[in-house]
């Protein structure tokens, strides 16, 4: 008991109030919902879990995920745990409990919630508080497996440690392997003064707090001590136990407590801090209710914020110097900035310099100063000076905007730099010269081993020694530009605005090449000091030593920090930021590399065993493979490479976990997975796609003997398809005779001597009867008809224009031997071409002589013939109607006129339109209807001949 007052003591007496932690800010810019984070949980696979106000989620370092089921009585909860079956499991502020199982969000099937108190796993047991008992559930089976009887209405509250449980009741109630080992009582004024109470563990108990209490108790060896907290304006919300201290989460800041040496540090002052998480990696995360989450890699990296925008950064002996973006000079004392000089013109602070030997500090802004020991402003200059470096006890050197030379800071004592100086002094009584004339500097270095001064400008790189002689140094006879130089041990190094890095020693110069490990295109500055090139890149500075050519990672920025200067002193870091100075120690952090695995295999989008890829269908070729990827540090940027059978290396997507490759051929694959060009350890996936079976061996062989027997049968055939062949071409010839032939016969047919001989006839009666215009006119159809006729010989096929016109001039002909009763219609559809639809040469004319002479010539009364040409479905359908007497009536009287009679012109069609479906592989085809009345008397013939349009 006395051991814990004394500690009472100490932690009302030593209190800390320390500077902030470095951190970085993840809320809802960065995709969390929400600002509002209740708890915080790192799984064994080191995923992180957050309980927020929108409901649990994981992360992986780059992408929140989220889960929620519809039947959640609300989503905000806390208390985040996992059991040994890898479930995570999260209580919501109604008391109901749900794991995430699969990558899915189930709820307990559990009793009535008697409202929100944490739960517990104990072993493969989980533990729900309810009125009157404990529930037990089994994890394996997750049901209810038995009840501890707590015989108290009024629990309070209930906690687990290690198989521990401690219910705050009307007293304390301890439970070990379930069962009641001891009920304790409470000091005087507990219940009445802790209504909301928290209890975390520490290294010899208990730590048991209130929300609204200014004390609290230490509980061991069953017995309450209290102490005072001292705290002001504040409410307790939660107690964290986090690397081996307690810690108080209140609504104005954490306030971490070492109970053994009894120290107190608040940090985040005024923030709503709701839960602190110490990582497997030993970094920490903190859970607030209105700005999101913290992350901090390390307690010991401190950011002293600053309403200036600092600049840079010198050492004055052991005091820092700090030149800021608004024309002043800071001191850094007790972690607190000083102003130790304010100029006139508000102009950016360049470089500020101490000089050792003068005791002096230089500063470049819109003027050159210099301020004495006492830091008075003794000197100004009118020039634009960019950098300095002090070469001895009287001179320093200057690079400005429009000249490079040295800078007298003494004139009682005598230089080895005097003659140079000297030597290029333009005005009397000047405290400066220009060594470099003409041209923009914009660095300067002394080499004090080998007596060199080097200028950086605009027009190239320059040196002089005491000799007064100045050269230009050229690499590869080519003029450098550079931009910033630094010396260290003998040697100059400088690197110019393309990152191009460059050693000078003794005037020769070589190039050092810059980290392979660095994107050039994400850098955004560098700055050189001391043989060191610091490297800030979007979101990291690096540290690069010139010398061993070793890179290493300093820090991770925020990406609403501008770095602008880094100094290293006494093993740390300094770095001034537009939001003030982070200081970092140097020693190596242990940065935990991310986590790379495979997590399935899909093959034609089921998942597969590992045994299943070495025997895979050539069906089987659309490859799915999906990986986890889990960045320790958030938003860390890394590189994760494959490639395909040793191929060239390619970069794969960390934030969508999936490589796909489809459409894959026969073979077998290794596919390889390496970390940031990390290519010793690599993970590799090796799968076998067969052969499909008409490449193997079997398939190859049949294929091969029936191929050589098909040759074997063509050899044996070759000479029956050549006389099969001559035997075609003869065929061929006598078909074309016989279409000539079936052509003659059809101009025959229509240039029969009866037609002359009743055209001749009728010429001559209209003659005699003296009507001249009727016979010329006759005449001329005559003629023109002969004429077409003739023509027609020589093609074999005609427009049905052109067919149409020799229709025309026949009927008109033929209607000269009728009187008035006599009449024909030729009808041609809209959707008709007639210059472009062709039709065999004298196919129309005999059905229609056959109409006009067998049909309508022995019929009593009107006659008449339509002839009609319709286009439907690319066929054309030529109908040859008339109402004469019909075929048999016909035939009846040719018998008996002629018993030997036959229709030569429509046998020889008939023919013709076979050879020509033959000879032309046509589809022609003629239909011949005898049409009837309902007395079945005949009315007439039909004549339909269908000629297939793409044919023609």
């Amino acid at each position: 008991m006395k051991y814990l007052y004394s500690i009472f003591i100490l932690l009302l007496t030593q209190i800390t109030f320390g500077q902030n932690p470095y951190f970085n800010t993840i809320d809802k810019s960065q995709g969390l919902l929400t600002n509002s984070v209740y708890d915080i949980f790192q799984d064994k696979d080191t995923f992180m879990w957050f309980a927020t106000e929108k409901g649990l989620c994981q992360f992986n370092g780059y992408t929140f995920q989220y889960f929620s089921t519809s039947d959640m009585t609300s989503k905000a909860g806390s208390c985040i745990q996992q059991d040994a079956f890898g479930r995570i499991w999260y209580e919501n502020f109604d008391g109901y409990l749900y794991y995430v199982e699969n990558n899915q969000l189930k709820k307990l099937n559990q009793n009535k919630s008697i409202g929100y108190f944490k739960f517990g796993i104990i072993k493969d047991q989980l533990y729900i508080i309810n009125e009157n008992m404990i529930d037990v559930y089994d994890l394996k089976t997750l049901l209810l497996k038995k009840e501890i009887k707590l015989n108290t209405k009024d629990s309070k509250y209930i906690f687990f440690s290690d198989e521990t449980i401690y219910v705050f009741a009307h007293q304390l109630i301890i439970i070990k392997n379930d069962v009641i080992q001891k009920k304790v009582e409470f000091p005087e004024g507990f219940l009445e003064n802790f209504n909301s109470i928290l209890v975390e563990k520490n290294k010899n108990g208990l730590l048991i707090g209130s929300k609204f209490s200014n004390y609290c108790y230490l509980f061991s060896n069953n017995q309450f001590a209290r102490k005072e907290l001292n705290l002001e304006n504040t409410i307790v919300q939660n107690l964290s136990w986090c690397n081996n201290k307690n810690w108080l989460c209140t609504t104005t800041g954490i306030i971490e407590m070492d109970c053994e040496l009894g120290t107190k540090r608040q940090f985040f002052n005024g923030t709503n801090i709701s839960y602190i998480y110490k990582t497997k990696n030993n970094n920490y995360w903190i859970s607030t209710l209105t700005e999101g989450l913290f992350y901090i890699e390390d307690f010991d990296t401190q950011l002293i914020s600053s309403h200036e925008s600092l600049t840079s950064l010198c050492f004055k002996n052991d005091q820092l110097v700090i030149g800021t973006k608004n024309d002043k000079i800071l001191s850094l004392e007790k972690k607190q900035f000083k102003t130790i000089f304010t100029g006139k013109d508000n102009h950016q602070m360049g470089q500020v310099f101490h000089d050792k030997i003068s005791n002096q500090l230089y500063f470049t802004s819109s003027k050159f100063g210099v301020l004495n020991s006492a830091l008075k402003l003794t000197k100004e200059l009118p020039i634009a000076v960019k950098s300095v470096c002090a070469v001895d006890h009287k001179y320093i050197a200057f690079a400005a905007s429009s000249s490079s030379g040295l800078i007298k800071t003494n004139d009682n004592s005598k230089s080895d730099w005097d003659f140079v100086y000297e030597s290029f002094i333009q005005l009397k009584n000047h405290n400066y010269n220009n060594i470099v004339i003409n041209a923009k500097g914009k660095s300067t270095a002394y080499d004090s081993i080998h007596k060199t001064i080097y200028f950086a400008t605009n027009n190239g790189l320059f040196y002089i020694g005491q000799n007064g002689l100045l050269s230009e140094l050229k690499h590869k006879n080519t003029s450098l530009n550079i931009t910033k130089l630094s010396y260290e041990k003998g040697i100059i190094y400088a690197c110019n605005g393309d990152l191009n890095i460059f050693q000078i020693e003794k005037n020769t110069i070589s190039e050092i090449n810059f980290p392979a490990t660095i994107q050039k295109e994400n850098v955004e500055r560098t700055i050189l000091k001391n043989g060191l090139l610091f490297i800030i890149t979007n979101k990291y500075i690096f540290e690069y030593d010139l010398n061993t050519q070793k890179p290493k990672q300093i820090i991770h920025i925020n990406s609403n920090i501008e770095v602008n200067d880094i100094i290293l002193k006494n093993n740390s870091y300094y770095i001034s930021t537009n939001r003030g100075l982070i200081i970092k120690k140097q020693e190596v952090y242990n940065r935990s590399n991310p986590i790379f695995s495979i997590e399935n295999i899909k093959i034609n989008n089921e998942v597969v065993t590992k045994l299943k890829l070495d025997d895979l269908a050539y069906v089987e070729n659309n490859i799915h493979i999906n990986y986890r990827f889990l960045s320790p540090t958030p938003f860390e940027e890394h590189e994760l490479l494959y490639r395909i059978n040793e191929s060239q290396w390619q970069k794969s997507d960390i934030v969508n976990s999936e490589l796909v490759l489809n459409s894959l051929n026969h073979g077998n694959y290794t596919v390889e997975f390496a970390l940031n060009a990390a290519f010793k350890n690599t993970t590799k996936i090796h799968f076998t796609i067969n052969r499909p079976f008409w490449l193997q061996f079997p398939f190859i062989f049949g294929v091969t003997l029936f191929i050589l027997g098909c040759i074997y049968w063509l050899y044996q055939n070759n000479i029956k398809k050549i006389q099969k062949r001559n035997q075609m071409v003869l065929d061929k010839i006598n078909l074309e005779k016989n279409v000539n032939q079936s052509k003659l016969k059809a101009i025959k047919s229509q240039m029969n001597p009866h037609f002359f001989y009743n055209a001749l006839n009728t010429l001559q009666s209209f003659i005699l009867s003296n009507e001249k215009r009727l016979a010329i006119d006759y005449l001329s159809k005559f003629s023109n008809l002969t004429r077409t006729i003739l023509e027609m010989t020589e093609k074999d096929f005609i427009s049905i224009a052109e067919e149409v016109k020799t229709l025309q001039l026949y009927l008109d002909i033929e209607k000269g031997r009728f009187d008035e009763d006599f009449s024909y219609e030729i009808q041609i559809g809209k959707n008709i071409d007639q210059e472009s639809i062709k039709i065999p040469t004298m196919l129309l004319q005999p059905y229609v002589e056959n109409a006009v002479k067998h049909g309508l010539l022995h019929k009593q009364g009107d006659k008449k013939v339509v002839i009609s040409f319709e286009k439907q479905n690319n066929e054309l359908s030529i109908k040859i109607d008339d109402n004469g007497i019909g075929r048999q009536k016909s035939s009846e009287l040719n018998q008996i006129k002629n018993k030997n009679h036959q229709s030569f012109a429509t046998e020889a069609l008939q023919n013709r339109i076979d050879l020509l479906n033959e000879y032309n592989h046509k589809n022609i085809s003629l239909k011949i209807i005898d049409k009837h009345n309902l007395q079945n008397q005949p009315t007439g013939t039909l004549v339909e001949i269908i000629i297939p349009i793409h044919t023609l």
